[in-house]
């Protein structure tokens, strides 16, 4: 019986120190994938470990576990970074870095990545200037192409038409670069909430240009969410006077809650979305399309993102279009639509609202307005998603275009 015991001591006393130099060797292979140089690379460009991860398309462990030259290529290109500043290769493995950029730019030039990349809205993005044009794409892709001038100069000198420029993988890596992703994998990770839309490229690069335009907040940056649910409920029962100002209104009183709030052009190959939110950082941002939209449809839509920023301490992202609202937790999502709902027209109210039977009646519709001090225009359009009146109704000359 004691030699039993002391057997399974040392058993354990094994087991543990195998445990230990599994982790030691674990951490070993982190610490040499994720460098002190890369860590800098990725601050430059606002990336965490997870964002790289899900631009590059790879999990954490993958990543570490199956550390590639390719992959090495893709991470380069990501961070636009030369991979000699990244890591610190040995001579013989130079050449192997060379091939796995020929690899990366292989990949750029396959019919599934050209596919991709013709789907995006390319002549916006060039006329918006997101993107190098013709004449400039050969010189832009040289910097993009993982480093290495010989490919980019054979690249640039086939860009004589525009589907070479597409074939020799000059406007995908452009778009690539532009969305700030390694892959199609990495792409539908990084842009999960656009990928069920009518037009899930441009949706995404709507996305992406709001991206851009916000920087990620220092570490100790936190908002204060029972202040913007304050503010909105403040906005939804004072916002009858401010008529076509209430945009303006909108905005500003967001601003001054810590949240960023942008007014991005939608693209015109897909139909503009009502809104998005998403986080960067601990930073929420609004973002909206620019020009006129009704009263009721902006409150809605807004409010409906902002619910999601509101949501518990969960950071979760959505985009709301003109037929459903996208969230990146779908159970979670209904219970952030619920707050909205409940700030912008509570159930109790819509359900007053609904048992008068008599909704179709603008009286009715200025009476409810002034009981529970909101605008006639809101009550209308969710009487319409309600379908309790027809979309195309006179009660329609209630919603103000802001």
């Amino acid at each position: 019986g004691c030699a039993r015991v002391a057997l399974r001591g040392r058993a354990r006393v094994a087991l543990r120190v195998a445990i230990k130099k599994m982790y030691l060797y674990c951490m070993a292979m982190v610490t040499e994938v994720f460098t002190p140089a890369m860590f800098r690379a990725m601050a430059a460009k606002g990336y965490t470990q997870e964002d790289l991860c899900l631009r590059v398309g790879w999990s954490r462990r993958k990543i570490v576990d199956n550390f590639t030259m390719e992959l090495a290529a893709a991470i380069e290109f990501l961070l636009d970074t030369p991979a000699k500043e990244l890591w610190n290769f040995r001579k013989g493995e130079l050449r192997a870095l060379q091939a796995g950029r020929r690899e990366f730019n292989r990949m750029l030039c396959s019919r599934e990545v050209i596919a991709w990349a013709r789907r995006f809205p390319v002549r916006e993005l060039e006329s918006r200037g997101l993107i190098a044009s013709a004449a400039g794409v050969g010189t832009a892709g040289m910097g993009a192409i993982g480093h290495n001038e010989a490919s980019a100069t054979a690249a640039a000198t086939a860009c004589n038409s525009h589907a070479q420029r597409y074939e020799s993988g000059l406007v995908p890596r452009e778009v690539m670069r532009f969305m700030g992703v390694a892959s199609i994998v990495g792409w539908q990770k990084a842009y999960a909430i656009a990928q069920d839309t009518l037009n899930p490229h441009a949706y995404s690069a709507w996305l992406r240009v709001g991206e851009l335009q916000v920087s990620r907040p220092p570490a100790d940056f936190e908002i204060d969410r029972g202040c913007i649910a304050r503010n909105l409920a403040f906005l939804r029962n004072n916002a009858v006077p401010y008529r076509a100002g209430l945009r303006r209104v909108f905005v500003e009183t967001l601003r001054k809650c810590d949240v960023a709030v942008l007014q991005v052009p939608a693209f015109l190959a897909a139909p503009a979305p009502r809104a998005a939110c998403f986080w960067k950082g601990a930073r929420p941002v609004l973002q909206l399309p620019t020009g006129t939209a009704s009263d009721g449809d902006f409150m809605e839509s807004a409010y409906s993102a902002m619910g999601h920023i509101l949501y518990n301490r969960k950071r979760l992202s959505c985009l709301v279009t003109a037929d459903k609202v996208i969230s990146s937790d779908s159970l979670r999502g209904v219970a952030a639509m619920h707050i909205a709902e409940n700030l912008l027209l509570t159930e109790a109210e819509e359900c007053e609202i609904i048992c008068c039977g008599r909704f179709e009646e603008p009286r009715c519709i200025e009476y409810f307005s002034r009981a529970f001090h909101v605008r006639p225009g809101i009550i209308v359009t969710r009487l319409q998603a309600q379908r309790k009146i027809p979309a195309i109704s006179p009660l329609n000359a209630f919603k103000i275009a802001v």
